[in-house]
């Protein structure tokens, strides 16, 4: 993985404003993966996020395939850039992420809860 990952994001990657997550996240459609790691995590994620911390995008793929429906989260939105340009070697046509991360959804004051 090269230090670019975390600032230039793959043509594959759309970013979603927190209202735009918050609405596709309503079905069962898209697939919120938290990339931050385990104590961020804990300490407050989007409800229904899945916890694989950047750096486990293999193992992510080796479970569910290569999927079109994942939107990825972080803090900021560089791990989330990092871990689309990593899944988009593995074979991933199109990827979400959250723009600006978790800040950006504090920030708007949507719901988050904590703990495992």
């Amino acid at each position: 993985m090269s230090m670019m990952d975390y600032f230039v994001p793959p043509k594959e990657l759309v970013d979603l404003t927190p209202e735009e997550v918050k609405e596709r996240i309503k079905g069962d459609s898209y697939m919120l993966v938290d990339v931050r790691t385990d104590w961020e995590y804990r300490n407050g994620h989007i409800k229904g996020a899945v916890l694989y911390p950047h750096g486990s995008e293999k193992r992510f793929v080796e479970k569910f395939g290569v999927p079109d429906n994942v939107i990825l989260v972080c803090k900021t939105g560089h791990r989330s850039r990092a871990s689309a340009n990593e899944l988009v070697r593995l074979g991933v046509k199109k990827i979400y992420h959250l723009e600006g991360g978790m800040d950006n959804w504090r920030k708007n004051g949507f719901e988050e809860e904590s703990g495992d």
